[in-house]
């Protein structure tokens, strides 16, 4: 039983895409069972954020990274950069209702290092304000290989200032070590909760020939859904629902809907019930990014997933659960029509595989934080 409503700090920066602020806004429905959580976040934002109890959020001016020059700049605003980063300082400084009883940071100190001085100096203040209080770390099963002497300044950071590192991942799939190959540094502080994903449905609906092509963003899953359209003409009896990204510019959609040869194929650019739709199809086709193929696999879907060249982590993580069976990873001469055809027919007839995953992630972050609070509490 909780002695008493806590408060938690939350802090989310995307770079890019949507994942991260996702699965936080997972996290943060689970705690809120028990806490007030004021969330910072930064990067895309939702278009409606989640009504919970004794939840604010605060978003901040976005900072994204140019993928072309590898440089920060603020999307929204012609300020020199520097003024942004003041503005966000200040921003913060207004939203913040200290004291807390813990704060959780997503990805740093594996990650977000552009972010440094707004990160540390976040902390510096819940130490000032808030005395020893708990810090914790949330952060995917895979990360993108760093060189060793990043991953020692990781390693130093975790021993300084986090008290858990929650991996969301399952061990059975991929560990941890894989990699970041200082792992056993820090192994005292990593816990593995399973992967966060919606939870699974409570009745399942009857699947339906319906096949779900999705993308996350950029050009890389454009290629995909293309392909996908050209293919529906050959499997007529399936019905093809293709959803560009929310941020697809209406001349690509009007690209996507030209190529449209065949009256088995709806070009939409958002689905509300990503997760609903999908209980009902027959099968998924995306790029793999993790929240999609966590849908995927919490609906138990039949999946083909396409990995994006550039990202070795999406890479990676298809390769080990197409070795459980959980999807199949498609190549670049699959995406040829006929191929296509005969590798969706293929998946949708095998069998699904039996093993489970551990997908009850933001459910287990939050029994852990809870008991830590409620003085189950080891000394770090």
């Amino acid at each position: 039983m909780h002695s008493k409503r806590r408060k938690i700090l939350f802090y989310c920066q995307s770079l890019v895409g949507l994942g991260h602020l996702t699965s936080s806004l997972l996290v943060i429905r689970e705690l809120s069972t028990y806490a007030d959580v004021d969330l910072i976040h930064g990067g895309q934002g939702l278009q409606q954020m989640p009504e919970l109890p004794g939840f604010r959020h605060l978003r901040l001016p976005t900072i994204l990274i140019d993928s072309a020059t590898d440089e920060l700049y603020a999307p929204d605003s012609d300020k020199p950069i520097e003024v942004v980063w003041a503005e966000r300082v200040a921003a913060i400084e207004q939203f913040v209702d200290w004291p807390y009883d813990a704060v959780i940071v997503e990805f740093f100190p594996f990650g977000r290092r552009r972010l440094k001085r707004e990160i540390l100096g976040l902390f510096a203040t819940v130490r000032q304000r808030c005395g020893a209080v708990p810090i914790f770390c949330f952060v995917r099963e895979i990360l993108v290989p760093a060189p060793l002497d990043a991953e020692q300044r990781m390693v130093k950071l975790v021993l300084e200032h986090i008290h858990t590192v929650f991996v969301r991942g399952d061990p059975d799939i991929v560990r941890f070590e894989e990699t970041f190959s200082l792992t056993a540094e820090i192994a005292e502080r990593l816990v593995y909760v399973g992967y966060v994903s919606p939870p699974p449905p409570a009745s399942w609906p009857i699947r339906r020939n319906m096949i779900i092509v999705s993308q996350g963003g950029g050009e890389i899953g454009k290629t995909l859904l293309r392909a996908a359209i050209k293919t529906a003409p050959l499997l007529p009896d399936y019905h093809f629902l293709v959803v560009t990204s929310s941020r697809a510019l209406t001349s690509e959609i009007a690209e996507l809907q030209a190529l449209v040869s065949s009256p088995n194929v709806l070009v939409v650019s958002f689905l509300n019930d990503f997760q609903e739709n999908l209980q009902s199809a027959a099968l998924s086709i995306s790029l793999g990014g993790d929240n999609t193929l966590m849908d995927v696999i919490s609906t138990r879907t039949p999946a083909l997933a396409y990995p994006y060249a550039g990202n070795s982590e999406q890479g990676l993580r298809i390769e080990k659960l197409a070795g459980k069976g959980f999807v199949l990873p498609l190549t670049e001469t699959d995406l040829a029509s006929e191929r296509l055809s005969i590798k969706i027919r293929e998946t949708i007839n095998r069998t699904y595989p039996q093993q489970t995953l551990a997908i009850n992630g933001a459910a287990e972050i939050s029994r852990r934080i809870s008991a830590i609070l409620e003085g189950e509490f080891y000394e770090g």
